[in-house]
């Protein structure tokens, strides 16, 4: 249609330019995130050694444990956004291979029991046997850690973190279903779709309380889509936050 003469095919020509236009943008700005992520690396790490020396010289004092927090949030804040760019702009295939996700998530349910144990918490897993995929493990993992590690961050204390693993069918397809719930204050309706968004914020004076940084749920929705699966977020009764995370299964 861009070849007419008349006006169908100016509109066509302009709407062709104009997407265009909006494709290098885009890619632009991924490319300037990763590259500010990647700079960033060096003075954050000077910035430690600095730490250091601070400490053996002045000795223990409360404003070096607050500048720690700091650098290791700096430190986090900075590996998440060069793996979402990555995750964005990489060009090359994603390996995969079969990966029992039972026993990923198990280990995931371990090291984040600890972390749970501070707010006077449990985290409930209940698997349904082996569940396989074909998949990256190492991008699996760090999906779901995301995911677990905001529920545990976000969940009321002394309330649990309940993840169930489950296969099921959809349209006569085998899948593979992980739901994450926690007792926290859930999110509002209207916002549900959009926090799986880069450094989208619910309520900042929440997020710098419990020191997210509006990444984790982004790169997991990076992760599910490479792997041909869905996530979406829906809040539980009374309240709280639902996640389910639908994967393709291995035969």
């Amino acid at each position: 249609m861009e070849h007419r003469r008349d006006e169908l095919g100016n509109l066509v020509r302009d709407f062709n330019v104009m997407a265009d236009r909006i494709e290098e943008l885009i890619s632009r700005q991924r490319q300037l995130i990763y590259d500010l992520s990647h700079e960033l690396r060096s003075p954050l790490a000077r910035l430690n050694v600095a730490l250091d020396l601070g400490r053996k010289r002045k000795g223990d004092d409360p404003a070096f444990d607050h500048m720690e927090q700091d650098l290791e949030r700096l430190n986090e804040m900075i590996e998440r956004m060069l793996t979402l760019a990555k995750l964005d702009t990489s060009a090359a295939p994603v390996q995969m291979q079969r990966v029992n996700l039972t026993e990923v998530i198990k280990r995931i349910v371990r090291d984040a029991e600890f972390e749970s144990r501070e707010r006077d918490g449990i985290i409930k897993l209940t698997a349904d046997g082996e569940c396989s995929i074909q998949g990256n493990e190492e991008l699996l993992r760090s999906a779901i850690e995301n995911v677990i590690r905001n529920a545990i961050r976000y969940t009321a204390v002394q309330t649990s973190v309940e993840i169930e693993l489950q296969r099921s069918n959809i349209a006569d397809a085998a899948c593979v279903s992980l739901i994450i719930r926690d007792y926290g204050p859930g999110v509002p309706e209207k916002e549900l779709t959009k926090i799986f968004q880069p450094f989208y914020r619910v309520a900042d004076a929440r997020d710098r309380q419990s020191g997210g940084t509006g990444l984790g749920l982004a790169i997991a929705d990076r992760v599910v889509r490479i792997h041909g699966g869905v996530i979406h977020a829906v809040n539980a009764t009374p309240h709280g936050l639902r996640i389910e995370i639908r994967l393709p299964a291995s035969r």
